[in-house]
């Protein structure tokens, strides 16, 4: 199994800090990464909150292939409908890779929160088919080298060469977010690892998992490979410790997405392509401390042992998996952070990586 470090630059109430000083912090946990021998670093995008702060995941991911000679350097995701120009992305992505000898993974999404929307003056009616617009164009640039000439709906552009060039596949190294079922086909279809955070319950993230795999193996002819989920996590030497951080910090974390998504809000219902959130906001409304108690059970946290243990009945319910762990989110002191991700990669990481799937589930 690999398994990486997802980054969040999050703000938070509970160690109120400078974004100056945020930034120096997380980018200290991320150097970890690699002397403690995880196999990749992931920035997310998200813009004008104190929610996540990684405008420009390229950009953190660019100082860190500076800071490191072989961990993978993976986008979680670049949201493209907020991007209006696939062209400038293509031409980041094959200038990161050529800077770090090929280890970018391109993670691809389209995004759900309305006030990043609007901030960039754009309709979220249109995302799913300003997704289904820029992927390929980006995705085939990446491949021949070349951005062809296009004339959609959304994007207009003449046939130009990319460079640096491109220099190897990127077939094994996309990956689509799909947290809805509508977004599974178009997972498929891009030929993407399906890339899921842990948000609803593992069951039912496991019925869009078998359908992605289905329609992977029958549009590509090979099987589908392992679902990468995003899990956040806490390791600890005591259990009891681990579970009351895990409720207050995950917690928080929740409610601060809540929060950043307006997941309690109504306005999916008026939304394009949004319908499933728009069904998940009447449970949010009516029940929101059962959610959040249900977000928390669906992380990893514990001891070593325990982390393994959980990890073992997701890949139960969803079959093979990769990992990415979030370490340090809503304020969690850092020291604690290093601390938990230290011992993970001591006592959890190299089983994990050793681990072979050998389930039937989904």
């Amino acid at each position: 199994m690999d398994v990486g470090v997802v980054m969040a630059f999050q703000s938070s109430h509970n160690q109120p800090l400078s974004d100056l000083e945020i930034y120096q912090k997380e980018v200290a946990i991320a150097e970890l990464a690699e002397p403690l021998g995880f196999n990749s670093i992931w920035g997310v995008e998200h813009h004008f909150t104190n929610y996540t702060m990684c405008p420009n995941p390229l950009q953190f991911l660019t100082y860190m292939a500076g800071k490191t000679k072989t961990i993978k350097l993976g986008t979680a995701a670049l949201i493209l409908p907020w991007h209006k120009d696939p062209l400038r992305i293509a031409t980041d992505i094959a200038m990161l890779d050529n800077l770090s000898n090929g280890r970018v993974i391109v993670g691809l999404g389209r995004g759900l929160g309305r006030v990043e929307y609007d901030g960039f003056g754009i309709s979220m009616d249109s995302s799913r088919d300003r997704f289904n617009e820029a992927a390929p164009m980006i995705l085939n640039a990446l491949e021949t080298g070349y951005m062809d000439a296009h004339d959609g709906e959304y994007f207009k552009q003449i046939r130009v060469a990319i460079r640096p060039a491109p220099f190897k596949t990127y077939k094994d190294r996309t990956y689509i977010v799909s947290m809805s079922p509508d977004t599974v086909p178009h997972a498929a279809r891009l030929g993407g690892t399906m890339m899921t955070f842990a948000v609803g319950p593992w069951n039912q993230r496991a019925k869009d998992i078998k359908l992605y795999r289905e329609l992977f193996e029958k549009q590509h002819n090979r099987p589908a490979p392992p679902t990468s989920a995003n899990i956040f996590t806490i390791c600890d030497k005591d259990p009891g410790r681990a579970k009351d951080m895990a409720h207050k910090y995950m917690g928080d974390y929740w409610e601060s997405a809540m929060q950043h998504y307006e997941m309690k809000g109504e306005h999916f219902d008026n939304i394009k392509g949004y319908e499933h959130y728009g069904r998940s906001a009447v449970a949010m409304r009516e029940n929101a401390d059962r959610v959040t108690e249900q977000y928390v059970e669906q992380q990893i946290y514990g001891t070593p042992e325990q982390c393994l243990e959980k990890l073992k009945g997701i890949e139960d319910i969803v079959g093979p998996i990769e990992l990415n762990c979030f370490f340090t989110y809503a304020g969690m002191d850092y020291d604690y952070v290093k601390t938990g991700m230290t011992l993970f990669a001591e006592k959890a990481l190299p089983a994990l990586k050793k681990w072979q799937y050998t389930g039937n589930a989904v």
